[in-house]
């Protein structure tokens, strides 16, 4: 048996988590030392969907079940395809992208699917900074559409992928707020951010992160911004999906491992 990490590392002022106007950049800052107090205990800073990500169909449904609600039983073990869609900085995945990647796997009833782009390979967060957020190859509504027919046709309910979002705020955050050097950006909970959210409505939400609103749409559970899909050698593993049990949220920040066996 071979187990595989799938998480971002938390780190401080990581990407994922650091560019949007509703982000509160992950921070730690000690409360003990060792040398003092003979044990080190640390502060965190962060808001409940920073680096790798399970995002549920709360997100979008007021009275869909929260994350406390959800059954563990879909995320542990989960049979899970493993799907190549290569793509590259600032890239869109098309509905021909995603039938490319279905038409040679593996893909049984009931399975989770990861979609491997290679954006989370290699490290690549520390080398780019918040660029690995911002510009993050995307799912296009198109593209989000033709995986749900995919997914729907198997009896799936489970996605995930290592491209950082799945949508990129390209009409109204990116260059309102995203696109501005960081120090630009007073993060959440600064009178900046909390102003432009205030004119944010659903309305430009819903045109900014179009391909995320098709899968809660559709009652699609699905992951951002896992790392190290490369590091997988079969098309075929079982998934431990394990958000943290952060009461009332619609979406947490999470461990997800792979096995091989």
């Amino acid at each position: 048996m071979r187990v595989i990490d799938l998480t971002l590392p938390l780190y401080d002022f990581m990407p994922v988590g650091n560019v949007w106007a509703w982000d509160v950049p992950f921070q730690s800052q000690p409360i003990t030392n060792w040398e003092k107090n003979g044990y080190e205990l640390t502060m965190l800073t962060m808001h409940s969907e920073a680096g790798t990500r399970l995002m549920i169909q709360a997100m979008t449904h007021k009275d869909a079940p929260r994350v406390e609600a959800l059954p563990l039983e879909p995320f542990v073990m989960r049979p899970t395809v493993v799907i190549d869609a290569p793509c590259g900085q600032g890239g869109e995945l098309r509905p021909d992208d995603i039938d490319r990647a279905f038409a040679e796997a593996d893909f049984r009833d009931g399975d989770a699917v990861l979609v491997r782009t290679g954006w989370g390979d290699n490290e690549r967060w520390v080398e780019l900074g918040d660029a690995y957020a911002r510009h993050t190859p995307y799912f296009t509504k198109a593209a989000a559409e033709r995986l749900v027919e995919h997914l729907k046709a198997k009896s799936s309910d489970l996605v995930g992928s290592d491209v950082a979002y799945w949508g990129r705020g390209e009409q109204y955050q990116g260059p309102e707020w995203a696109d501005k050097p960081a120090w630009e950006r007073a993060p959440f909970p600064s009178i900046q951010a909390r102003r432009y959210l205030a004119q944010y409505t659903r309305e430009k939400a819903l045109e900014d992160w179009q391909s995320p609103a098709v899968l809660t749409g559709a009652g699609i559970n699905f992951l951002g911004a896992m790392c190290n899909l490369g590091g997988l050698t079969r098309q075929r593993v079982e998934l431990i999906v394990l958000p943290m049990k952060i009461q009332g949220a619609r979406g947490a920040t999470c461990r997800v491992v792979a096995v091989e066996s």
